[in-house]
């Protein structure tokens, strides 16, 4: 069942450069976009369901997402977060990337049950293995996989903190990368949600073509 206090943030404004396909929400697998599969999920689990587009493809997209509110994305990831987190209407705000349609209903519902204790929350992928820090080409500390997780979308936030994180990132001129890594910046609590390994990104075309088997777990 939906919570009503709940909005699923799409941010999907990219022009995807580094896959070379154009604006991945749009790449189709079984004959539907990705955002169409993404947004079917986010309908179970959210009360409202927003996306963020290239504004060119304002109406393309209210079209074929129905169900969901759709507006203009800013020129990177962090503005089209700002533009989502602005026009939702959620107490809760549930932020997951387009690239990421394989993510499971319930990793979402597990992201906001822990959000709920700290007022936010980030799955994150566990390496399994020791992960080393690098610099200048040598490895130079060896971390206990037991300390360490791989950032993947969900993110979750309380309206509250996200609006400390915006007011932040505007006074210190912060852009970071993740979303999550504005609210360490800004030092909210983050609670730890274990991620799932076919929680894949589609970032190159590697990645695209190992997705294309994975049909099972679009739904």
């Amino acid at each position: 069942m939906a919570d009503a206090d709940v909005s699923f943030l799409i941010p999907a404004a990219g022009t995807g450069e580094r896959l070379g396909l154009g604006p991945k929400g749009f790449l189709e697998l079984q004959g539907r976009p990705l955002l169409c599969w993404l947004a079917d999920k986010a309908l179970r689990v959210a009360g409202e369901v927003l996306v963020a587009v290239p504004p060119a493809h304002l109406d393309e997209v209210s079209a074929m997402l129905p169900g969901c509110r759709v507006i203009a994305g800013g020129a990177d990831r962090h503005a089209s977060v700002a533009c989502l987190a602005g026009a939702a209407r959620g107490e809760w705000l549930l932020l997951h990337d387009a690239a990421r349609p394989f993510a499971s209903v319930a990793l979402f519902r597990a992201a906001l049950e822990a959000a709920r204790e700290t007022g936010c929350a980030a799955s994150l992928l566990d390496p399994e293995v020791p992960v080393a820090s690098i610099r200048d080409g040598l490895l130079v500390e060896a971390h206990p996989p037991s300390t360490m997780g791989v950032s993947q979308t969900p993110q979750v936030f309380s309206r509250a903190s996200m609006d400390r994180m915006q007011a932040s990132a505007a006074a210190q001129g912060w852009r970071p990368q993740s979303t999550m890594q504005l609210a360490l910046l800004a030092g909210e609590r983050v609670r730890a949600v274990r991620g799932e390994k076919t929680n894949i990104k589609i970032t190159t075309p590697e990645d695209w073509a190992a997705v294309q088997h994975l049909d099972d777990l679009l739904r």
